[in-house]
């Protein structure tokens, strides 16, 4: 039966024999001249730092290193990949050795990928020069940090704990550095009692050659030391430029409120009043505030020097003025005061201005200014309020004024306050307001019209502006003299009137039916029947007015010719009329004695015809009888003036014009 004590004698021979062949193959002893020393086994580095791999390598001589490179690969030969042609160790790995026995390898910013263990590898000219050294270099990666607590307050009871990724197998000894001097405590703790704002700073640890990376202790705590500063100092002048800077101690960093009095004027670390007043004058404090608390300032007393120009709150024009220069300081002599109207300097030398009686030319700007103090006032304006002053009315366009047009007046006056404006024609109000508009002028918006200017003070009409419209002519008529029926031979006179501005200039006579003019002037003589009207026109237009007929009495030896005429007329008529028949009566009997040869028993014609008790009811003598049994009634009718036809008419003008 095996004992424990066997189990560990043969143990310790396993490992001796290991230990045995393990240096032996690593090249700690070179074989033939062939070997590499690592000089350090193994590594722990800490992440992010800088690692160097220390070793020389020996070959037969008469040889020579034709490449030498770092792998992590273990019996590949030259199959093996050189460190520096890995991705993952791009611009972080370096080979400090050479080509003849130094094979250091250099690796930055150690990543906790990196932990493994890296071979040493060279060919030389020779067929069989492929060596790699065997048991390489053992790389292990700690992240070695001081861990501190997320949230610290000033009283707060701190612990800083130093910590690695790997156990470590005994009780190293822990060195603590703050700001980079080294403290006292030797554990891998650091105690902080009641922790204040002076704890505040940079941490490292450090073990086994390793240090940790510098950590910031962040106390927090509310505001202390606030003060206040003026700038510029010294005598603050009325219209200066003044900063107002609040500084304090306060983690994390405070908010700043500025305090006039008991009311709150602004916030910023900074508080600007660009141009400065005697309103600003007072008392300041700043508020400094976190989370953790706040606190007020010390008063800061602005004391503000000024000069200001007191006027009267109302001047009417003729009243009796005083302006006063004001300070906010007691004078303990009598300085010289300057005032300016406009920035003109004005004669008086006193802290008073008289102006008595004040008028509308003493209205403007005023200051006053102590030259001895360098003191200056603000302007203030001095208003003056009058009556209106100088009303006039002005027309839009100029000149002539053509009916249908727009014509625009406008009325302007010099007044304080403001005026209102009221427009009248003749003795009527017609608007209101700067401006009066027509839009379509016509003649009946011609006369004279005024601008009324009024306000609190007075009102004032101006001078009358005569509007004079121009139109064509209007209303165009014509009137007959002798009114009514006319003799033959008498005259009638036309006379055309209208209405126009200018007056009309031509008059031109027609007679309807016709196209040419048959007169022309104010009036027209007519020679005959007829319906004639007239046409004005002035410069801007003409117009036609309605027609009128001329009627004309006939007398009666025209009516005895035109009777007489008449009945000739209507007798010749019927003697056509007779031989036309008689003829074809005797046509018909030559056509019978031939069809039924010579009737013995027959009579003369001529005597049948004459024959009273042969005749019969169709005979021409019948039909005369019928015909002229009331001669004189034709020609009545012919003298008759109510039966006359028109033809009769156009005698009797043809007639009068003879």
């Amino acid at each position: 039966m095996i004992t424990q004590a066997d189990l560990l004698i043969s143990l310790r021979m396993s490992l001796t024999v290991s230990l045995l062949v393990l240096l032996f193959i690593s090249g700690v002893v070179a074989q033939d001249g062939w070997g590499v020393d690592y000089k350090d086994k193994s590594i722990c580095a800490l992440k992010g730092s800088t690692v160097t791999m220390r070793c020389t390598y020996t070959y037969p001589s008469g040889q020579f290193v034709q490449k030498a490179f770092w792998t992590k690969q273990w019996g590949r030969g030259s199959e093996s990949a050189d460190l520096l042609d890995d991705p993952d160790y791009r611009g972080r790995v370096q080979y400090l050795g050479d080509k003849q026995h130094d094979c250091t390898l250099r690796l930055r910013n150690v990543r906790e990928t990196d932990q493994s263990i890296y071979y040493f590898r060279f060919l030389t000219d020779q067929s069989q020069g492929n060596y790699e050294g065997a048991g390489g270099v053992n790389l292990s990666v700690t992240d070695l940090q001081v861990e501190v607590p997320e949230r610290v307050i000033e009283g707060d009871e701190v612990t800083l704990t130093c910590k690695t990724s790997f156990s470590l197998s005994d009780r190293p000894t822990f060195t603590w550095y703050r700001n980079g001097h080294p403290l006292s405590s030797s554990t891998d703790q650091l105690h902080l009692q009641l922790v204040s704002r002076e704890d505040a700073d940079r941490y490292r640890c450090a073990v086994l050659g390793l240090r940790s990376p510098e950590v910031t202790l962040n106390v927090r705590y509310p505001p202390k030391s606030i003060s206040v500063s003026i700038s510029p100092s010294g005598e603050i002048v009325e219209g200066s430029s003044v900063t107002l800077t609040c500084s304090s101690d306060a983690n994390p960093p405070v908010e700043y409120n500025w305090i006039k009095g008991t009311s709150s004027v602004g916030k910023g670390e900074t508080y600007t009043m660009k141009k400065i007043s005697s309103v600003d004058s007072g008392e300041y404090k700043c508020r400094s505030s976190n989370e953790h608390g706040e606190k007020l300032s010390e008063a800061l007393t602005l004391n503000v020097l000024y000069l200001q120009v007191e006027v009267p709150e109302r001047v009417i024009e003729g009243d009796e003025v005083t302006l006063t220069c004001k300070t906010s300081f007691s004078l303990y002599y009598r300085p010289t005061f300057t005032w300016y109207r406009n920035g003109h300097p004005l004669s008086s030398n006193t802290d008073q201005l008289h102006l008595q009686p004040v008028s509308r030319e003493d209205a403007g700007s005023y200051d006053c200014a102590v030259w001895s103090k360098n003191l200056y006032s603000p302007e203030v304006t001095l208003n003056v309020r009058y009556g209106p002053k100088s009303v006039s009315v002005s027309i839009s366009p100029s000149g002539e004024i053509v009916e249908g047009r727009s014509v625009t007046l406008t009325c302007s006056s010099d007044a304080n306050p403001p005026v209102e404006y009221n427009w009248i024609k003749g003795t009527s109000s017609v608007g209101k307001g700067e401006t009066y508009t027509m839009m379509e002028i016509s003649s009946v918006d011609s006369g004279e019209y005024k601008c009324r200017s009024s306000n609190e003070h007075g009102e004032k009409l101006s001078e009358a502006l005569t509007l004079n419209v121009l139109y064509p002519p209007k209303s165009v008529s014509v009137s007959i003299s002798p009114s009514g029926e006319t003799a033959e031979g008498s005259s009638v006179n036309l006379t055309c009137s209208s209405d126009a501005n200018p007056p009309v200039q031509n008059y031109t006579w027609f007679k309807e039916g016709g196209s040419s003019p048959v007169g022309s002037g104010h009036s027209y003589r007519a020679p005959q029947r007829g319906s004639y009207y007239c046409e004005a026109q002035n410069e801007h237009g003409s117009q036609k007015s309605a027609a009128v007929t001329v009627k004309g009495v006939w007398n009666s030896a025209l009516y005895a010719v035109i009777g007489v005429t008449a009945g000739c007329g209507c007798l010749s008529i019927i003697i056509a009329v007779f031989c036309v028949r008689r003829k074809r009566r005797g046509s018909s009997a030559d056509d019978k004695n031939q069809t039924q040869n010579v009737d013995p028993n027959a009579k003369d014609d001529t005597n049948t015809a004459l024959d009273p008790v042969s005749r019969t009811s169709d005979d021409v003598y019948n039909t005369l009888a019928t015909v002229h049994s009331s001669p004189s009634d034709d020609l009545y009718s012919a003298l008759d003036p109510q039966s006359r036809s028109p033809e009769y008419g156009t005698l009797a003008t043809v007639r009068n014009k003879h």
